[in-house]
């Protein structure tokens, strides 16, 4: 029997030059609402969990800075057998947040091969009800990371974390898939520096997306190449770039979800490195503009 990966990715936790900034941002762009609001601090959150985005304040910053990536577990036996695969791996195995722990039953923390700080929860707290809010995503989907350690990357996610591979393009880029069964809830590729390049999320449905893109075009936040259909994941996407305020924000529609057979079952492809495998709507080969 397979070791059971992560469910999903809940939360990304950053530090910005100003937390209000931020919030106006994620509320009017993106269409979080706010969950808890404090001086350099706040959480937000698009659906019934308790935060997607978790802001903290640090007014020395000119740009964005990446704290931490949070991922919840099915049960507490899966979160215990995490815990134990990464200290035999040689992983360091530390405490979440302190913040954190109040909205969550357990957990723990790591530092994967980039340097980025994991933290695996088991009963990430939620809501009753979600947000009424019409246009807002209704999941945070995965993060996409940059690294020069993509091989140590991802051998750490696949073989310590046990996410399943569900495409490959060429050996630059990963797209890993955990229990919820999203074609992906992290996906890396191969780069000269590390970074988070983009967090997505999936709005409610493809005119939410547009709506989103004519919101961002009226703020003058660039948005790269306009819409993206990607192949990997089939979905219809945009990217928002906003150093000051996160990572590149993508949010997106139709993102394909296995079936339980599938997921068991799927065969991951290995797509050449065209940028027709990346966004099938690309014009040739040599059509790179897409971030």
């Amino acid at each position: 029997m397979r070791k059971r990966a992560p469910y999903g990715f809940e939360f990304v936790r950053l530090e910005v030059p100003s937390v209000e900034e931020a919030i106006a941002f994620y509320e009017y762009n993106v269409g979080l609402t706010v969950v808890e609001r404090e001086p350099g601090f706040a959480t937000l959150r698009a659906d019934i969990e308790h935060h997607c985005v978790d802001l903290r304040q640090n007014p020395a910053l000119d740009q964005m800075k990446v704290l931490a990536l949070g991922f919840s577990t099915e049960d507490h036996a899966t979160l215990m057998d995490l815990k134990e695969r990464v200290a035999a791996a040689g992983y360091p195995v530390l405490p979440i947040d302190d913040r954190l722990k109040q909205y969550v039953t357990d957990g723990f923390a790591t530092v994967d091969p980039s340097g980025f700080t994991v933290e695996l929860v088991h009963e990430f707290q939620v809501f009753a009800t979600p947000p009424f809010v019409e246009i807002r995503p209704v999941d945070v989907v995965h993060p996409f990371l940059a690294t020069p350690h993509f091989d140590a990357s991802l051998a750490f996610y696949t073989e310590v974390l046990g996410f399943m591979p569900s495409d490959y393009i060429a050996f630059q880029s990963a797209f890993l898939r955990g229990e919820d069964r999203y074609h992906h809830s992290i996906a890396m590729r191969r780069a000269e520096q590390v970074e988070v390049a983009h967090v997505c999320f999936m709005m409610k449905s493809f005119d939410h997306v547009m709506r989103g893109f004519a919101k961002a075009r009226y703020k003058g936040i660039p948005t790269d190449v306009g819409l993206v259909n990607h192949s990997a994941s089939g979905s219809i996407a945009f990217y928002m770039d906003v150093p000051q305020f996160g990572p590149h924000i993508e949010l997106c529609d139709g993102h394909i979800v296995f079936s339980p057979e599938e997921h068991e079952t799927h065969v991951p492809r290995r797509m050449s490195a065209d940028p027709r495998n990346i966004d099938v709507w690309r014009a040739a080969a040599d059509d790179w503009g897409l971030r």
